[in-house]
């Protein structure tokens, strides 16, 4: 008997249960019963080309039906996926394919450069889409069903991930079958057992906004099949097609970044978004946003967690209180079998309410970095993960996360959570966007600094942006010294692979 969860049985389960539910993309659809045995020819014909247990596949394509299959089918034969993170820059990206030690390469056309650029072979180069030498779909046509044979656990590596390289190069994170499945059903239960808005259940139909390569899509492909769901795809991102998928399809749950959120709103203009249920993440969610999904009649779900530690928490409502509209989109709670701490700089625990890091725990923590014991022993001790925000327990046993410890503002000795001030300065209806960081300040160590996008048309003026926050001061919401002295527009917000804001290239080219 195999022990531990193993990617390849939640497949079979929507197989079994739910034979007619489908998976369904832009050009057409399957049965769960039909994805199941394409993924059994596929994973036979990659057996017979030579990948074995502990292969690794990297994977370049957007949110695709042959990028669905090849997940299941690696985890039938024990081979290890790469999900390649494309929106890195192309050096960073075939860097990461070398350090993954990937020797199968499956790609999509925009992708080729990828493979050829790390050295791809052809022979070990399997092409998405019409093409000469190896194609996806020819394996599945021509491969025989798996045979009995390759004996795969849950122990058994699965998936690289790398992070986003933000704060350095991207590191490298190996988990198991059993730790991929464990962390995407924290997820699943507590939306599908406890009070939160983004409920998720059986009758729902799931389309991720997310792509494949971060967190496996936030786990949704492994959420669907788990629940026997209908799951779309939609490919590479596009606002205008997603609504039309939503709308054609009858999708009732969505995850995404809060960008990805106002892109769709912009542009549905006919209210289709309306009772559609949302899981946000990856950035802070602001007034602002929650207010305009509100009005749009989309219910959301703040989840927390990162390539490093997975999902750690995800909001709930406590008991109908006054104040939850508000704390939903900044307060979460830890899924079941995740624990929180929060500890000073020597590790020490802090009392309830005050700020310090944030330190994680939960099963389906990796055992470190690959190949890099001393990033692995700054951040993986003694089965905790330190995750580099600041935080702060709230009575109601959630976490709120005030900032970034390296974007936290430290003025005066005091620290100023940034996403804060920029939720405040977002409720001023010309701001499109807004990131606060730090500038060195030769009597307080350092002053915060707004940079602000303005919205087409607006002609906003520092003096009104700091007239908002003194009102904000006035009522209590924020401290009056947090307040930035210095207000700088300007013309686009950049962005980094995962499509949060670039602070770190807006202090190289503002703050010098």
């Amino acid at each position: 008997m195999n022990s531990g969860f193993r990617v390849g049985d939640l497949l079979q389960r929507a197989s079994d249960l739910f034979p007619g539910r489908r998976v369904i993309w832009e050009k057409g659809s399957m049965t769960y019963r039909e994805m199941r045995d394409r993924v059994h020819r596929l994973a036979g014909s990659l057996t017979g080309l030579g990948v074995h247990k502990g292969s690794v596949i990297a994977v370049a394509d957007w949110n695709s039906r042959e990028f669905a299959e090849m997940f299941f089918a690696a985890a039938l034969t024990g081979a290890v996926v790469y999900p390649i993170n494309i929106r890195l820059p192309p050096e960073l990206a075939i860097r990461t394919i070398k350090e993954s030690g990937a020797e199968w390469f499956e790609v999509s056309k925009d992708f080729v450069p990828f493979a050829a650029g790390a050295g791809a072979s052809r022979d070990r180069t399997i092409t998405i889409g019409d093409g000469d030498g190896l194609t996806h779909e020819s394996l599945v046509k021509s491969g025989k069903p798996l045979q009995a044979g390759t004996e795969v656990s849950g122990k058994d590596p699965y998936s690289i991930l790398f992070t986003s390289g933000t704060t350095g190069p991207p590191k490298g994170i190996l988990y198991t079958q059993e730790k991929v499945v464990s962390g995407a059903m924290g997820i699943v239960h507590q939306l599908g057992l406890f009070n939160t808005p983004a409920t998720l259940n059986s009758n729902d139909v799931i389309m991720p906004l997310i792509p494949f390569y971060h967190l496996w899509a936030w786990g949704s492909l492994f959420h669907a099949t788990y629940l026997g769901s209908d799951y779309v795809l939609g490919g590479r991102f596009d606002p205008q097609k997603t609504v039309d998928m939503i709308d054609r399809h009858g999708v009732t749950w969505i995850n995404g970044i809060p960008t990805m959120i106002q892109e769709i709103m912009r542009v549905d203009t006919s209210g289709r978004l309306k009772g559609l249920k949302a899981i946000v993440g990856g950035s802070a969610i602001t007034t602002a946003l929650a207010g305009a999904m509100h009005d749009r009649g989309i219910v959301f779900s703040t989840i927390y967690g990162g390539s490093d530690m997975l999902a750690t928490s995800i909001s709930l409502l406590r008991d109908g209180s006054a104040e939850a509209a508000d704390e939903i989109r900044n307060i979460t709670h830890p899924v079941p079998f995740s624990m929180i701490s929060v500890r000073d700089e020597n590790g020490n625990e802090k009392p309830r309410g005050e700020m310090g890091e944030l330190w994680v725990g939960a099963p389906w923590l990796p055992d470190g970095y690959m190949n890099d014991p001393k990033r692995s022993g700054e951040s993986y001790v003694k089965g905790w993960f330190r995750t580099g925000d600041i935080a702060r327990i709230t009575d109601s046993g959630g976490i709120q996360i005030m900032d970034r410890l390296k974007d936290v503002v430290k003025s005066g000795g005091e620290w100023i959570p940034t996403s804060i001030l920029e939720s405040f300065i977002s409720e001023i209806p010309s701001v499109e966007s807004v990131a606060v960081v730090g500038k060195l300040d030769s009597k307080w160590g350092e002053r915060p600094v707004a940079m602000i996008k303005q919205r087409a048309g607006s002609s906003l003026e520092a003096a009104e942006v700091v007239a908002h926050l003194s009102g904000c001061a006035e009522k209590g919401r924020i401290v009056k010294w947090w307040i930035p002295e210095e207000i700088i527009f300007i013309p686009e917000m950049p962005l980094t692979s995962v499509g949060k804001i670039d602070k770190k290239m807006l202090r190289e080219k503002f703050l010098k």
